[in-house]
């Protein structure tokens, strides 16, 4: 019948929709990370500054914004308030500028490429605009959106879709011009070799 609620004693089966975040998924991923992390500096003149925040901890926070895309301040409150918004960007900001992010892209692309094996006889390659309403560093005026200000994401994948190379420009970019920054990117460099 249309219209007619389910029973309450009817069992129904959820399934797990959010599997990078249990348990295990977290734990090998974070074994992973914690290799390539850097030596952090806990060295202050003064003597004087708090204990360092866990670096796990802040992984886990960044995990959580990866995979929900939840705020900054809501991941603080589902963290117990451990870790403050402020950390949590401020140690993203220090592990990309070392590297972390695209040496932890170019290990799981070479070990998805050794267990299964990436194929690329057959390579997509497309792109897509994105609005950048506060502007910043690279944006540019986006040709279907009023001129207003924008990226253009360019990302390659193998014949399964697994990304192998990606690049960001301006709104503006002519996408045969994000050809050959895509295709050359790191991540498809490393996993070619």
């Amino acid at each position: 019948m249309i219209g007619v609620l389910p029973n309450p004693v009817d069992q129904v089966e959820v399934s797990v929709i959010m599997r990078a975040l249990e348990p295990e998924v977290v734990d090998a991923v974070w074994a992973a990370v914690e290799a390539l992390l850097p030596t952090p500096d806990d060295e202050h003149p003064l003597g004087c500054h708090r204990p360092r925040v866990p670096d796990q901890l802040c992984f886990r926070g960044i995990l959580i914004r990866l995979v929900t895309g939840a705020s900054w301040v809501d991941i603080e409150a589902i963290l117990e308030h451990r870790v403050s918004d402020t950390t949590l960007r401020a140690r993203r900001d220090e592990w990309i500028d070392a590297g972390v992010f695209d040496e932890l892209v170019t290990e799981a692309l070479c070990a998805f490429d050794r267990i299964i094996g990436l194929e690329l006889g057959d390579v997509a390659l497309d792109g897509s605009l994105h609005k950048a309403p506060y502007g910043g560093e690279g944006t540019g005026p986006n040709p279907t959106d009023r001129a207003k200000l924008g990226w253009k994401w360019s990302v390659a994948a193998d014949r399964h879709g697994i990304p192998i190379g990606w690049t960001i420009d301006g709104a503006n970019r002519n996408d045969v011009r994000l050809l050959e920054p895509t295709g050359r990117s790191p991540r498809r460099a490393a996993a070619l070799s």
